[in-house]
């Protein structure tokens, strides 16, 4: 029989009422499911675990060990949820990297299938410039040799958006992310949304779909999520209004797979 799964990319953002979100968030899914999430912190991982109890519940900043001197900016963690028919084999942060905090990879069997997800939180290269371009190289780095079948990022790239990494236009803060772009689709992982509607075109300079807006910029793709290209895709959707009605400011990318 056909192992299905959903799987959903989505920075909740900081802000706001989280209560919100979750919910809007766990109508979402039923059956086997994956989840990735940036901007958890600790108060909102405490709700999930506590709440919604029944799912595996992985979470970065378990897996660093904080220091008395860490700033709000390593509070900022990635999570995995998974249904409970989903078994964890091996977890972890990418250690060599400016921040672990924001990333995290796990493992896992799904009905005697071995699957690897990996959630990444880029910083942004407004505020930390060249170590953007850092933080790139070494997801670069562990996807080469870790080589993932899900990434679900908020890459804060590119600056112009197409339907062909080789066609992306990166920002001017160093070579990092095109480099991991590019290490992505030679891993032979597709931009899912891009496959599953066959998109082979996009109005140059505009984002082929929106997923967050940014001030004096506008309207920017800067949400991924990556799969490995042999994975049938059912269903993929950026689901920006309810997203934003639900209290973040990033859109939920939704997909379902047959592995």
């Amino acid at each position: 029989m056909d192992n299905k799964i959903k799987v959903v990319n989505w920075n909740i953002s900081y802000m706001r009422n989280h209560e919100s979100k979750l919910d809007f968030l766990f109508s979402l899914l039923h059956d086997s499911y994956c989840v990735l999430l940036q901007e958890v912190k600790p108060h909102v991982y405490e709700y999930i675990k506590s709440k919604y109890q029944d799912n595996t519940i992985l979470y970065s900043l378990n897996f660093r060990t904080p220091s008395k001197f860490d700033s709000d900016a390593r509070k900022l963690g990635v999570m995995i949820i998974l249904s409970k028919n989903i078994s964890v084999k091996e977890i972890g942060v990418i250690e060599r990297n400016v921040f672990p905090d924001r990333t995290l990879y796990a493992t896992v069997d799904m009905g005697g299938k071995e699957l690897k997800f990996l959630a990444l939180h880029s910083i942004t290269g407004c505020s930390y410039y060249k170590a953007k371009s850092v933080q790139y190289d070494s997801f670069a780095e562990f996807i080469d040799t870790y080589s993932p079948d899900i990434i679900g990022i908020d890459a804060n790239e590119p600056r112009i958006d197409s339907y062909d990494i080789d066609k992306m236009i990166f920002f001017d803060n160093g070579k990092g992310a095109q480099t991991f772009f590019h290490e992505v689709k030679s891993k032979c992982l597709c931009d899912t949304f891009v496959k599953h509607k066959n998109i082979v075109d996009c109005d140059e300079g505009k984002p082929i779909t929106v997923s967050h807006n940014v001030k004096r910029k506008g309207a920017v793709r800067y949400d991924f999520l990556f799969s490995n290209n042999d994975f049938a895709i059912t269903s993929c959707e950026y689901l920006y209004n309810e997203a934003i009605q639900a209290g973040s400011d990033h859109a939920a990318i939704v997909a379902e797979f047959v592995i």
